[in-house]
């Protein structure tokens, strides 16, 4: 297993007593979600301008996308790497607004062939002035490992960044929409309002994941070799027909997924973005469904875990079995004072995810990276400190969002996803 050695980058502002801006795993780099805020006060200092002369100099926006991507490639820089050779970005914005100022940042600071990226909007950030997070992830190059941005016969995205990124026997796929980037959502991914035949989630997932097919071929792979998606819902209740969609693209063996509530995507009214990690087709590297004997089984079309050379990549955690909530974290309404549920559901979680490593031997003492959703910034803290003592060799790179819709299980109030370094 390569060595995991946490970055203490002096000077990034922290929004907790141990949080670990970036972590170098072997010939990865993995940056913490970043914000422009001090944590304190709000937005850092040089972030703000000058309060009495608000719209003097540079825009807001433009000055905040400027710190978080600077800040970025400070890490990678004591990573041993930089931010050119970003693999894959994620953002996550509070306001559609902040798209443009900041990818004409990005486009500066980071040339093409760019990192595959995601962007959706969240309720809420641990900062309430930040406009954006960001989080990344980079390689170190060296023979035989080294980027290369792939196209394909697709409507090609407006942002600039590369639709894959293909590096060694990995390839990350952008978030793709149903959409032609010309007209909104592309005309085969739309019901016609005159008929009462087609399902708006059944069409633009389709639709999506057949460009997303091409791009997986585009880059030497394909869909029995994906590994681990993110899909991005603007409404949760369409999630029994995109996990019927989901069956027909995956019948056997899926990849490991999470499943976000979000607020909006980058085209107007489309209902579904969705991003893959997948392996090259017949490469060394292979594709290892992790079965977890005495564990809870997923809810939904989804595998517990897959492993894919040196990363252990986990289905999104719920506190949640067939029963809904489970039990110690359900409040009780004549004691409804007497459970904390944030700190019972991350309890769960953890155990439920530590089983998992296990089954893939392996531990969360090796965690890489912790994307935590919460519905309540109230029940931060309290989800915080639950799972500090399970990382004892240093927190992963972490990512913390709102979202404004609830979790596919009633009741639940925390999820995570989890990438955990194994030996392959």
């Amino acid at each position: 297993m390569p060595s995991r050695v946490l970055i203490k980058t002096a000077g990034v502002p922290k929004p907790d007593e141990h949080f670990t801006p970036g972590i170098r795993y072997g010939r990865w780099v993995f940056v913490s979600g970043i914000t422009a805020a001090d944590y304190k006060s709000g937005l850092v200092p040089e972030v703000c301008g000058n309060g009495a002369v608000p719209l003097a100099g540079e825009d807001l926006m433009i000055r905040e996308s400027r710190y978080v991507l600077k800040t970025i490639g400070t890490i990678l820089k004591e990573g041993g790497t930089d931010i050119q050779n970003g693999i894959r970005i994620d953002q996550f914005p509070v306001t559609r607004a902040m798209l443009d100022p900041y990818h004409v940042v990005r486009k500066m600071i980071i040339s093409a062939p760019r990192p595959a990226s995601t962007s959706v909007e969240v309720a809420g950030l641990l900062c309430p002035q930040a406009h954006i997070q960001v989080e990344l992830i980079a390689a170190i190059p060296e023979e035989g490992f080294r980027k290369e941005g792939i196209s394909a016969d697709i409507p090609q995205p407006l942002a600039g960044y590369s639709p894959a990124v293909r590096i060694g026997d990995y390839v990350f796929l952008a978030g793709q929409v149903p959409t032609d980037w010309k007209s909104g959502i592309a005309p085969e991914a739309q019901v016609d309002p005159k008929f009462w035949e087609g399902n708006k989630i059944d069409r633009e997932a389709r639709f999506t994941l057949k460009n997303m097919d091409l791009t997986l071929q585009a880059a030497g792979s394909s869909l029995k070799s994906v590994v681990k998606a993110q899909v991005y819902l603007t409404d949760l209740n369409d999630f029994p027909r995109l996990d019927h969609v989901w069956r027909e693209f995956f019948p056997t063996d899926p990849p490991a997924r999470t499943v976000y509530p979000i607020r909006s995507l980058g085209v107007t009214d489309s209902r579904v973005e969705i991003n893959f990690m997948a392996l090259v087709d017949g490469a060394k590297t292979k594709k290892e469904i992790i079965e977890v004997k005495g564990a809870r089984k997923p809810l939904f079309h989804e595998s517990q875990a897959v492993r894919a050379g040196e990363f252990l990549l986990l289905s999104g955690l719920l506190a949640a079995d067939e029963n809904g909530l489970v039990e110690p974290a359900r409040i009780q309404p004549g004691h409804p004072y007497g459970r904390d549920s944030a700190a019972e559901q991350m309890h769960d979680i953890m155990r439920q995810a530590q089983k998992i490593c296990e089954a893939a031997k392996t531990d969360l003492r090796h965690a890489l990276r912790l994307l935590t959703v919460h519905t309540d910034f109230g029940e931060y803290r309290s989800a915080l400190h639950a799972r500090y003592g399970y990382f004892t060799d240093g927190q992963p790179v972490t990512n913390t969002i709102q979202v404004s819709g609830p979790l596919q299980v009633p009741g639940c109030t925390v999820l995570a996803d989890l990438w955990v370094g194994s030996q392959g």
